[in-house]
């Protein structure tokens, strides 16, 4: 029996048009507001049936704080071997901020893989474009870290009595962040289309970043464990360059270390580009794979 192939309506464009930064920007303006409906129908759908709704967004940062402060500050001692700090409530939120920025990649990262499986109504409507579901994810993720993030900064206007004004420099700080995890997100449907054992390994990578992203302990005791001349490896993970920038803006009262952000921004621009050219150039042949 001959194979039936479906073919997108769109016509056959070469993978260097897509490199152009223009037609990314083109197309999500195109598609801008169905994006938007996507995004708050995955946040309504999370919470749809519960009791308490969209309030669990609140309760659940609370109780995570809780927990990281009672393990890591008051049960292992990392208030003062570790972090150096007055108060184990100032660990917490250390700690904690961590975990929100990092959720940003592990909640794309973790199902990008799958998205086109996951999705597969979509992926046979020829007319539907798919390049938007992976941006969803990550605007879902941003909205639900945008969440903990504001819990975070009232908690620190109620113990500090006031709060940083490099506070306005946040929103910069999740730029590389919200590139990085798009363009790897793209990447990932794209390989996930064709192999579904991609999917295992990432969820191992999370793990082992988790670890390794200075979420539960300051960037700097990772890189007092390398020679200085070294130290770029550690901070070219741009997770633990976006934790560190975090901190320093929410807590220290300090900019964003405007080098490694420079650098972290254009990085994660080409890759976001490379992301979105590969899933555009391969979109064709996902129907035919699932």
């Amino acid at each position: 029996m001959q194979k039936i192939k479906i073919i997108s309506s769109e016509p056959e464009t070469r993978f260097k048009t897509y490199l152009n930064p223009f037609h990314l920007v083109m197309r999500l303006n195109r598609y801008k507001q169905l994006l938007w409906q996507f995004i708050w129908w995955e946040i309504n759908d999370r919470y749809r049936g519960s009791a308490l709704g969209i309030l669990w967004t609140i309760i659940v940062p609370l109780l995570r704080l809780s927990v990281y402060t009672f393990v890591f500050s008051i049960l292992l001692g990392g208030r003062n071997i570790i972090w150096g700090l007055d108060s184990n409530f100032a660990v917490g939120k250390m700690i904690f901020c961590g975990v929100v920025m990092f959720s940003v990649f592990s909640e794309t990262v973790g199902k990008a893989s799958r998205l086109m499986w996951i999705n597969k109504s979509y992926v046979k409507n020829i007319a539907f474009p798919l390049a938007i579901i992976p941006v969803t994810l990550t605007g879902v993720a941003v909205v639900q870290s945008l969440i903990g993030m504001g819990v975070l900064v009232v908690l620190e206007l109620f113990s500090s009595g006031s709060l940083h004004w490099t506070l306005i420099y946040l929103p910069l700080v999740y730029l590389p962040l919200i590139f990085f995890v798009t363009g790897i997100s793209w990447i990932l449907a794209t390989v996930g289309a064709f192999n579904r054992d991609i999917n295992n390994l990432m969820q191992s990578l999370i793990q082992l970043l988790f670890f390794l992203s200075g979420v539960i302990f300051p960037l700097d005791r990772l890189l007092a464990m390398v020679p200085h001349k070294w130290a770029w490896i550690l901070r070219i993970n741009i997770i633990s360059s976006v934790i560190d920038d975090a901190r320093r803006v929410i807590f220290e009262g300090q900019g964003p270390d405007w080098f490694w952000l420079k650098i972290n921004l254009l990085c994660t621009m080409i890759l976001l580009i490379i992301g979105y050219a590969c899933f555009m150039s391969y979109k064709k042949d996902f129907a035919d794979a699932i």
